[in-house]
């Protein structure tokens, strides 16, 4: 009934439009006895990524109350070194990874390959910007974030997080927060993947047409649990969340958010459960289609 289109990214994202049809697209591991311990400098944190790619590497511990700014990508759209092997990034009090605001070009923080794995905590990622998919981070290999606040990253699709066909995400007692896209949607997360969402706080994330918080494409599964979904806004369908492929809401509260229809929740097909969740005072109504949702209404 719909086809594919291509987002601003140049990857084919899933669109749900108002006829339902489709017309154009756990904690980190405990660190071992020994760490790498990283100094408070942009270059530093480059090198040490590059490192760990090179050989099995010791968790890297970020400096606490430092600022790695970056103003030259270690490639074009990727601020550090693409992710290749096992990484695991500890940070602490006030460690940030930002896109320096004095950058002029544009680009993400992280990029994680097949095969590959990122485990990162207690790290704030901040202001990444691409024309690609994911703001803050792009995953194709095992993303595991554990208290990791994403603030004002834009990408085409997927501000904060784009979790890619074939990738796993876990994201736990993190922030996503203010984050945009400006291709299809998935303010906070695009997934297209296996996503995992535990006692998250997913606000204030805008996206032009679908899932201004989340955005589940056809091949995606999103499990939500124990997570708020709060004042995320899209121009179109799923102010709070929009699913083309399997979602699973259970014990997470999504209300306040913004849509043309289904503010809090729009799905083009079946298969969303909703379990011991709230899903209430979103606009206009909070789930599309309408009372065809277990579990929500109006």
């Amino acid at each position: 009934m719909g086809s594919f289109a291509r987002s601003t990214s140049g990857a084919g994202i899933a669109v749900l439009t108002g006829g339902m049809v489709l017309t154009a697209v756990p904690a980190p591991a405990t660190a071992a006895t020994r760490v790498v311990r990283v100094p408070c400098s942009a270059t530093a944190l480059s090198e040490a990524i590059t490192a760990a790619d090179a050989s099995a590497s010791d968790p890297l511990s970020l400096a606490p109350h430092c600022v790695y700014d970056i103003t030259t990508p270690a490639t074009a759209a990727t601020a550090l070194p693409v992710i290749t092997r096992d990484v695991t990034l500890l940070g602490g009090p006030g460690t940030t990874i930002r896109r320096a605001p004095a950058a002029s070009a544009r680009f993400r923080l992280f990029d994680v390959a097949a095969g590959a794995s990122l485990r990162m905590a207690d790290v704030s990622v901040l202001n990444g910007a691409t024309s690609g998919l994911g703001g803050g981070v792009q995953n194709a290999g095992h993303l595991v974030l554990s208290q990791v606040t994403l603030t004002g990253n834009t990408a085409a699709d997927g501000g904060a997080i784009a979790n890619l066909a074939g990738g796993r995400a876990t994201v736990s007692r993190s922030v996503l927060r203010a984050n945009t896209t400006t291709g299809v949607g998935g303010g906070g997360i695009l997934n297209a993947g296996t996503a995992t969402i535990f006692a998250t706080d997913i606000r204030s994330n805008t996206a032009p047409i679908n899932g201004g918080g989340v955005n589940t494409q056809p091949s995606g599964t999103t499990q939500v649990i124990r997570t708020t979904v709060e004042h995320n806004t899209s121009g179109s369908l799923g102010g709070g969340l929009s699913n083309l492929g399997n979602t699973m809401l259970n014990r997470t509260v999504v209300r306040l958010n913004r849509g043309s229809a289904g503010g809090g929740l729009a799905t083009a097909n079946t298969n969303v459960l909703i379990s011991r969740s709230l899903v209430r005072d979103n606009t206009p109504g909070n789930c599309s289609p309408r009372d065809t949702i277990a579990g929500c209404t109006g």
